[in-house]
């Protein structure tokens, strides 16, 4: 029987649907079977799932590239009243007719051939978006265990460390290194749509979307697109790892999932039966999106996998395996390239007398040093002081951007070496009108939990009393990556609670229903919210309530029990900047009134919440100041 849930009216309601696809999905698969659902496209077209759906999108850069349409997500969306923007998507919903994809061509890093991408209209985007979210925990809850790419709170440095521990534990050092040739663009459209069906997606309302997603042509190339996910659509990804479980599954079943007649009490003991009693041959699969290897113990067998592997691809899924690109490697003498790593095990102390050694790619790393020095010497000879101190933090962010990605390789220092003193010296020239002198990293006050920690001296220009610098590649050190504990997941509280264990970071979900309350639905289709009450500010209030901690930023009092109102800091600013999440303010009613009114006196409040009303009013404008109840009635959040 299709399990079914309730329309969801409120964000929270939206994550605890979330979280019983995903226990649902989970629970029948461990069980052996598939799950069926039925009512999803309810749930994407949700005026919750879109309100998600759009600030998901708007936080990305991409959001204002327009598709063929010309429309942008700001201008023809965020500045749009709500209720037409709710309405336009769920039309979409009822009538879906994708329009054509925009096609931009990419550099691919190191080779001549030019990369295809797709950009889908604003429109199509959100839909795409709002299918992602009802979708993914229905797919996380079956997916391969240690396939890494485009899913969430997984990471290339995750699929690494398996690799290690592969490694480690089994003792095997022969890999198949596996290319699909175009896979993306190579995708049987019948083949997946039958995979969404398989797994549980039993809602053919939303099989036809899909179908009609896949088959939407591209602008001056062709007018229905007849296989492949178009590259830069926002489901995409999630799709091509629902085609490639098809081969995760096979793979899997060969070794690591192969079923047995005895229920062996750990998997070790299993392995080593098989071993003993079976011709079967051994392969562990690590895979992030396209890319992925298969570890074995002997040639022979890595050479068995090759061949296996390029059958089944080629009748099952209709893909190609590289012949050039694939290549079968004894690890112990030459390093692999994955995911712009080169892994290789050396002799060291361990049980096995083998340790692994990891090194950024080296032909990856060149380019990216190069890039940046190319950067540093582009930068305009008439810029002021404080233009290049803001060229500096640019340049900072792309060197941090790069030791964060490498730090999990064992040799990260090593490696950055020999492109960071290249780099600073590139730096210092560039600062020669500025009269940069090489000052210790301690001392400079730009990156100060970076820069404490060492003394090498870097170069830096002074701004009044203090010092800007450039950062440099070698501050870094390795950090060990925690191997994947599969149970960290969005869609449980147990794993975002594990999520927050290791990376400290915790999402404040914190929207209150109040904010989508009737009476708040009554006051849009009345028309009583005036032209900056749009559909950013709907949305972002609810945002700004989150980033306060419900608490009122005057008194610091508990919002829970009342209704907040929405405070703009400088009602002033232009109106694609007025309604951001940063100008926005959660007050009570009280303090709301008093902000906005400057004859009420403010003596029952105390010193501290006095001196924030009167910083508040020093930023309003005298029009946004008068005493006119219709005027603070217009900026009231319900």
């Amino acid at each position: 029987m299709a399990q079914q849930f309730d329309y969801p009216k409120t964000e929270t309601e939206l994550r605890e649907i979330q979280d019983k696809l995903y226990q649902h999905s989970k629970e029948v698969y461990d069980t052996g079977g598939r799950p069926a659902f039925k009512g999803l496209l309810e749930i994407m077209s949700a005026e919750a799932t879109i309100i998600t759906a759009i600030h998901n999108i708007k936080s990305n850069r991409g959001s204002e590239t327009p598709g063929v349409d010309s429309k942008t997500m700001r201008k023809d969306y965020l500045h749009k009243p709500f209720p037409w923007v709710v309405k336009d998507i769920q039309k979409a919903f009822k009538h879906y007719n994708p329009q054509k994809i925009r096609r931009v061509y990419i550099d691919k890093p190191g080779k001549t051939e030019k990369r295809p991408l797709g950009i889908p209209t604003i429109r199509d985007r959100i839909v795409q978006e709002c299918m992602r979210i009802v979708l993914e925990p229905i797919f996380e809850a079956q997916f391969f265990a240690h396939s890494y790419g485009f899913r969430p709170m997984r990471d290339a440095a995750m699929a690494l460390e398996h690799i290690d521990i592969l490694m480690h534990n089994k003792g095997h050092y022969w890999v198949v290194e596996g290319d699909i040739s175009k896979c993306f663009d190579r995708i049987d459209h019948a083949i997946l749509l039958k995979r969404l069906y398989h797994m549980g997606v039993k809602d053919r309302r939303v099989l036809q979307i899909i179908k009609a997603m896949l088959k939407a042509g591209v602008m001056d190339e062709c007018e229905v697109n007849e296989e492949g996910t178009p590259q830069g659509g926002l489901i995409s990804p999630l799709l091509a790892n629902v085609y490639l479980d098809i081969m995760d599954e096979w793979v899997t079943k060969q070794w690591e999932a192969k079923k047995t007649r005895y229920q062996y009490s750990t998997a070790s003991c299993r392995y080593t039966a098989m071993r003993k009693r079976t011709t079967l041959i051994p392969g562990y699969l690590v895979r992030y999106a396209d890319d992925f290897v298969i570890v074995t113990d002997t040639r022979a067998h890595a050479e068995d996998w090759k061949a296996r592997l390029q059958m089944f691809l080629q009748s099952k899924m209709k893909l190609t395996l590289s012949q050039e690109k694939t290549l079968i490697t004894d690890i112990r003498k030459k390093y692999i390239k994955f995911l712009g790593y080169e892994f290789k095990m050396v002799r060291g102390k361990s049980r096995r007398g083998y340790i692994p050694r990891t090194i950024p790619d080296r032909d990856r790393l060149k380019r990216k040093a190069e890039k940046i020095a190319e950067d540093i010497k582009k930068i305009p000879r008439n810029y002021s002081r404080e233009q290049m101190i803001g060229a500096i933090n640019r340049i900072n962010s792309q060197i941090r951007g790069i030791i964060q990605y490498y730090q999990c390789c064992t040799w990260v220092n090593i490696s950055m070496k020999k492109y960071s003193r290249w780099l600073q010296l590139t730096a210092m020239r560039r600062l020669k009108q500025y009269k940069g002198k090489w000052i210790p990293a301690n001392e400079v006050q730009n990156l100060p939990r970076v820069h404490q920690e060492y003394k090498q001296k870097i170069p830096s220009i002074r701004y009044r009393d203090i010092y800007i610098g450039f950062t440099a590649l070698t501050f870094c050190r390795w950090e060990k990556t925690p191997s994947k504990d599969q149970a960290e997941t969005p869609y449980t509280e147990e794993g975002r609670q594990i999520n927050f264990e290791r990376t400290k970071k915790r999402k404040i979900q914190a929207r209150l229903d109040e904010l989508y309350s009737d009476k708040s639905a009554r006051a849009i289709s009345y028309s009583k919210w005036g032209k900056l009450n749009n559909f950013e500010f709907i949305m972002n209030r609810a945002y700004a309530l989150n980033r306060d901690k419900l608490k009122c930023r005057v008194c610091g009092g508990w919002l829970i029990s009342s209704t907040p109102w929405a405070h703009r800091i400088n009602p002033n600013l232009p109106l694609d900047k007025v309604n951001r999440v940063n100008n926005l303010v959660s007050l009570h009613k009280n303090c709301f009134m008093a902000v906005n009114n400057p004859s009420q006196d403010i003596s029952e409040f105390d010193g501290k919440a006095q001196k924030k009303i009167i910083g508040y009013r020093e930023k309003l404008v005298p029009s946004h100041t008068r005493n006119n109840q219709s005027a603070l009635m217009e900026r009231r959040v319900r």
